[in-house]
């Protein structure tokens, strides 16, 4: 199984002078991801404006065959937060879009944020339903194409969009963690792009895994020397996973080194894991 961080693209961006600036991407693209069993094809983990532009231009992308020139685009995603789903309509006229949520995250997007009644009427659409809703907050399933591949979604918690209505709390299915277990080597990985807090059930997934992405559960626990921070570090640090990576935009070089020796990489466009 090989794992592919997507931010966007490495080309140069405009800034507000008309100059061109140094690649940064920014928080917009945390938590996307490809994952791909070596087989051609590839699941995409969220979708950001900015990597559904990576996928039709990014050259660097050639290298993953079956990536940007997919014959069917599969997409799984964890929530319905306009980061993670805002890059559906970029994908509009391109292969058709194998598409995996939850109940609820499927009703966010059909009504609160309606992409997906846009969406149709440029793709070929096809829903596939993650069952995790009501009572049930763990469920299996399979991406179509990737049967050595077993995908297991979790219930979290996380902050609601804002673009929900007032009042409508966090319910189960709004926000999902994946586990993927590749069958033929046994190996893990645990991605909870949004997590915000971690409880019981997350934590045994989080024991198990071989490869963790992450977003750091405390987002106002920013300081270096916060008491949270510390935590969440002995946290990750006792966990036995060989891969052990962060959505987090640290550009002090300090700040990057103190993670990495505490055995925690930073998420980057391009990074690839190969378990």
């Amino acid at each position: 199984m090989k794992v592919l961080i997507l931010r966007g693209g490495t080309q140069p961006r405009r800034v507000r002078d008309g100059k061109a600036g140094a690649a940064t991407p920014s928080t917009r693209e945390r938590g996307v991801m490809a994952l791909g069993s070596g087989s051609g094809h590839w699941v995409l983990v969220n979708m950001s404006s900015a990597v559904a532009h990576q996928l039709d231009s990014d050259g660097g992308l050639d290298s993953h065959p079956g990536l940007s020139d997919a014959d069917v685009r599969a997409v799984v995603l964890t929530d319905a937060q306009v980061d993670h789903v805002g890059g559906l309509l970029s994908l509009r006229g391109g292969a058709p879009i194998d598409l995996y949520a939850t109940p609820a995250v499927f009703e966010q997007l059909t009504t609160a944020l309606p992409v997906l009644p846009v969406l149709q009427h440029y793709s070929d659409v096809h829903w596939h339903v993650v069952p995790v809703a009501g009572d049930r907050r763990v469920a299996s399933f399979r991406v179509e194409g990737l049967p050595s591949l077993e995908f297991t979604a979790v219930a979290t918690r996380s902050t609601p969009p804002p673009h929900l209505a007032r009042g409508e709390g966090p319910g189960v299915g709004d926000s999902i963690a994946l586990a993927v277990r590749d069958l033929a080597t046994g190996q893990r990985v645990f991605c909870a792009p949004g997590l915000s807090q971690i409880g019981a059930t997350e934590f045994e997934w989080m024991r198990e895994a071989d490869c963790l992405l992450l977003d750091h559960p405390q987002p106002a626990a920013q300081d270096p020397a916060s008491a949270d921070l510390q935590i969440w570090r002995d946290l990750l640090r006792r966990l036995p996973a060989r891969h052990k990576v962060l959505f987090d935009d640290v550009r002090d070089a300090a700040a990057r080194a103190e993670w990495a020796d505490q055995g925690i990489a930073l998420a980057y466009d391009g990074m690839e894991i190969e378990l």
